[in-house]
């Protein structure tokens, strides 16, 4: 079956999953879920917009790249509606890994049959003005992309910059992303207030205070301070060393199940990579559970180190 006929195939809710013994590419699954979510949402009268992968590389504002996902921007109030329209199309939300470090800002959808995810974002890590302020901002100044055979809405160049920007920033120990901070510096320095006054509007200076000090035309402006949240997601590399921070902070009448939580992980918890593991008896998931302690035990050191970071950059 060629791409097209299986991303017309599983549009129709009725339509399993993916059919017998058909295998999709990455490459495919990638643009193909771009249509397929893009579709989805027009038939629910639903805004998407497509942020970072293959719609930021054709708007000009990522490297090019293989892409292992595709990531989606909604309006808070639409998610429960997408997300049962995706489920009538074999798409199951993802249990997320249990932390109440930082609030949540996606939903990652999976498939059986196909080779990559959907995340769907209500909000992006980085613009920290009000979500729906965020959205609509981002949305009046769209572009439309065809991928999959398909037009789809993405943000505009400049928008996607600034998420490219911030995306590369919230985790500077890939070192895959540090090309991107060069790509978006040779972009934004031709005209460098034009992108201050657009991170401004939404809510990202913050962040990317230390990038606009680094250009001698904005260095000047106000840069504010990054939030709590951003202090957390750009210095804690581990997720030990979020259930750590976060035991640290609560009060103590919650801390007991919190510490429980982190010794003795739900079954939703430690399935967060292999949903298989949801539905294994309780005894076969011991040697899981027993390789994560071990893990957190052997990082200690890294862990309290990163917790004294965070602490110390709050307190400046």
């Amino acid at each position: 079956m060629a791409p097209l006929q299986h991303l017309l195939a599983v549009m129709r809710p009725s339509a399993p999953a993916i059919p017998p013994g058909e295998v999709l590419r990455i490459n495919e699954s990638i643009v193909l879920s771009a249509a397929l979510i893009s579709h989805v949402a027009a038939d629910c009268n639903i805004r998407v917009l497509l942020i970072k992968g293959p719609a930021a590389t054709l708007v000009g504002a990522r490297p090019v790249r293989p892409s292992l996902d595709i990531d989606v921007l909604l309006q808070r109030s639409d998610l429960k509606a997408l997300l049962a329209a995706l489920e009538q199309r074999g798409w199951a939300a993802r249990i997320p890994e249990v932390s109440e470090a930082f609030p949540e800002h996606s939903t990652t959808l999976i498939n059986p049959g196909w080779p990559s995810d959907i995340d769907v974002h209500w909000r992006f890590p980085g613009f920290y003005e009000k979500e729906s302020v965020v959205f609509e901002r981002l949305w009046t100044a769209r572009e439309s992309v065809e991928l999959g055979g398909r037009p789809v809405w993405t943000l505009s160049h400049n928008d996607a910059l600034l998420v490219t920007l911030l995306h590369a920033l919230r985790s500077p120990a890939k070192g895959v992303l540090h090309d991107d901070v060069t790509f978006c510096l040779n972009k934004i320095r031709s005209s460098p207030q034009v992108h201050y006054d657009r991170a401004l509007e939404l809510g990202a200076i913050g962040p990317l205070g230390p990038f606009f000090a680094s250009l001698p035309e904005t260095r000047a402006f106000d840069l504010g301070e990054p939030p709590f949240d951003w202090v957390l997601r750009t210095t804690a590399q581990r997720s030990a060393t979020l259930r750590l921070f976060h035991l640290m902070e609560i009060p103590w009448s919650r801390k007991p199940a919190a510490l429980w939580q982190a010794l003795v992980p739900s079954r939703e918890s430690i399935s967060w990579h292999d949903l298989e593991l949801r539905d294994m008896k309780r005894w076969r998931q011991t040697s899981f559970r027993f390789r994560r302690l071990w893990r957190s035990l052997t990082e200690g050191v890294q862990t309290v180190k990163e917790v004294r970071e965070i602490r110390a950059r709050l307190q400046k």
